[in-house]
């Protein structure tokens, strides 16, 4: 095995840990809000962090060019601001919804070959800017569906009056909201920068891919005027983003399928 794959591999078994840890701990009611599930998963994190600089400095640009990056670039992006979010709102049950999908992310990444390192070529900045800004766009949106997720859980168990070991380790529903909302701001700015450089490149990305990034656009941009405009409940917005994440998954599947 690779010293890449053995990294990787590594990353997911952290990823994979940090999962099993906090759901037998919240299956026995013992789970309460430590930082756990970020020691667990920052291991992982920092092996991401160490391939994606290994391979850069391998083919001298940003490591975006095959589904092996990519895949990895997208779960790193989403452990990315996980870190950031669960800090800021004391989110560190998040973990426990972020894991599964950072490693089923990672894992497919590693099913993956990973190519041989490219004759190496001048970077394309603006190629290189827009790649990595819609796929940090969609580690934020990914964030926003996690949140989401949560929110709907703890609604529906506080609907039904059901206080299990889940219910009390949940963050309040204040967090969770203000969470969704702001990260579905960040990854639409984001998102919007990446677009602006794809029209700076030489030559455009193929159309089918453009079209993608501005339907997953229009869509969380309609999200944000609506909340600007109308309002939308803390309700509609965990509905909105967790489903709203469909749309990048499959175009993500459709650029690594390719």
């Amino acid at each position: 095995m690779s010293p890449e794959r053995l990294i990787l591999t590594i990353a997911a078994a952290f990823f994979l840990g940090g999962m099993v840890h906090a759901a037998v701990a919240l299956r026995r009611g013992a789970y309460r809000h430590s930082w756990t599930s970020m020691a667990l998963m920052g291991p992982g994190f920092i092996c991401q962090c160490l391939f994606l600089s290994w391979r850069g400095q391998e083919i001298g640009r940003c490591p975006l060019t095959n589904p092996f990056e990519l895949l990895t670039f997208t779960a790193w992006s989403m452990a990315l601001f996980y870190f950031v979010v669960g800090t800021t709102y004391r989110l560190s049950l998040m973990g426990v919804f972020t894991a599964p999908l950072a490693f089923v992310l990672q894992a497919t990444a590693l099913t993956k070959p990973l190519p041989a390192v490219p004759v190496r070529t001048a970077p394309a900045f603006w190629t290189e800017m827009h790649a990595s800004l819609a796929l940090l766009a969609y580690g934020a949106f990914a964030l926003a569906c996690v949140a989401g997720i949560m929110f709907l859980v703890q609604d529906r168990l506080l609907k039904k009056h059901t206080y299990t070991g889940l219910m009390r380790a949940l963050p309040p529903v204040h967090y969770l909201s203000r969470a969704i909302r702001r990260l579905i701001i960040a990854g639409t700015l984001i998102l919007s920068a990446g677009i602006v450089c794809a029209y700076q490149m030489k030559e455009l990305p193929p159309m089918t891919k453009l079209i993608f990034v501005w339907v997953i656009w229009a869509l969380y941009a309609s999200m944000l005027i609506y909340e600007f405009r109308r309002g939308m409940s803390a309700r509609r917005a965990a509905y909105a983003a967790a489903a709203a994440f469909f749309l990048p998954v499959v175009s993500l599947w459709f650029v690594v399928r390719r």
